[in-house]
């Protein structure tokens, strides 16, 4: 009996244990159901978001809260945010916009039964101009050729047939490509998903006046050559434009802490060396309705930011020495640009200093170019 009754209990405490595993196999199970839920649930909040950011120009696609909201503590929220009557469980979002084309998104997902919640926290860049030179308004049998003095670094986009004999160390993507000149990658036309248009000179911002930190302002004018000066913001010009509007001639140690504009089909002639253009986030570095003339032996221009041209780069004469580089893109919006074989020009593609959504007068938004991520944490 003793035996027996030891028998028994013994296979009791094991019932009870077997019992007692499959009951928490069960719950661990459900919870981690939910966690995967949660996750889901998060994820797809951070997809709706970005399909928000690559339509912020378009206000049937994305919500007037977000694509007008303020760089700096705004913050842009939804919650209990449902994926149907097929789909348990809900997401909150909440969008901050720290720089111009930064935006940081926080979501988080709850599982239906038991509340499970998961945030992730991602930080996108919104791009607008993803080339490093852009041509888009050449006829397509038109063959544009890129002097061997030229280099770029970055992706090169036409709408017309390239003869590169430079060097481009991204992608080309236009009709036909030919020439000498080393290429990382030729792409057809068929391969763009988004080439942000280039505005012509009519449509083009010369920020006469602007809007900067909410408030609006006017620009400085200029009309005299300059030398050996420094121009940047003031308190009633806070962001440094300066427009002429007449051909602009700058002669050396020229420094603009802000945007150069020449407008109503103006030139900007550049001598002499130490010139450099460098504009607040958000600006275009230079706005150009005419020619970039280099008008004397060894002139130079250095350009930080996005560069917008309505004619060529050229010399004035026979000038050697003479060096552009750009550090940001450039716009070509004429139908004949050229660029001066004997120009050394350099182009490095920087897709935070090409992030300008006022290029385009008046209140129309450029549509994203694309969507970058920069950091994913849970």
């Amino acid at each position: 009996m003793i035996l027996v009754t030891g028998v028994v209990a013994m296979a009791s405490v094991m019932g009870m244990a077997i019992l007692s595993s499959n009951s928490l196999q069960a719950e661990a199970s459900s919870s981690q159901d939910q966690v995967v839920q949660a996750d889901a649930l998060a994820e797809s909040g951070i997809n709706l978001v970005m399909y928000y950011l690559q339509n912020l120009n378009d206000n049937t696609k994305c919500p007037a809260g977000l694509s007008g909201l303020a760089v700096g503590p705004s913050t842009y929220t939804q919650t209990a945010v449902s994926l149907g009557s097929t789909v348990s469980g809900t997401f909150n979002l909440s969008v901050t916009h720290p720089s111009i084309n930064r935006y940081q998104i926080i979501s988080t997902g709850k599982s239906s039964s038991s509340g499970v919640q998961r945030s992730l926290t991602v930080t996108t860049d919104v791009n607008y101009f993803a080339y490093g030179l852009s041509v888009p308004n050449i006829s397509s049998g038109t063959n544009w050729t890129i002097p061997a003095s030229v280099s770029i670094v970055g992706d090169l986009f036409s709408s017309g047939s390239i003869v590169n004999n430079g060097s481009v160390s991204g992608s080309i993507y236009s009709v036909s490509t030919s020439g000498s000149g080393n290429t990382g990658l030729i792409q057809s036309l068929l391969n763009v998903v988004s080439a942000t248009l280039v505005p012509t000179t009519a449509a083009v911002n010369h920020y006469t006046t602007y809007t900067y930190n909410g408030g609006t302002y006017t620009a400085g004018v200029l009309v005299l050559p300059q030398s050996n000066v420094t121009l940047g913001p003031t308190a009633l010009n806070p962001a440094g434009v300066y427009v002429a509007a007449t051909t602009l001639d700058i002669t050396g140690n020229v420094k603009v802490n802000g945007t150069l504009v020449c407008s109503t089909g103006a030139t900007l002639r550049i001598a002499g060396t130490g010139n450099t253009i460098t504009p607040v986030a958000g600006f275009p570095a230079l706005v150009v309705d005419g020619n970039l003339s280099f008008k004397a032996v060894n002139a130079t221009l250095d350009i930080n930011g996005l560069t917008y041209l309505g004619g060529v780069i050229n010399r004035t004469s026979g000038q050697a020495g003479c060096k552009l580089n750009i550090t940001g893109g450039l716009l070509f919006a004429s139908n004949s640009p050229a660029l001066d074989s004997g120009v050394t020009t350099s182009i490095k593609f920087d897709r935070t200093k090409t992030a300008v959504t006022t290029l385009t007068s008046g209140a129309t938004k450029p549509a994203p170019a694309n969507i970058s991520i920069v950091s994913w944490k849970n």
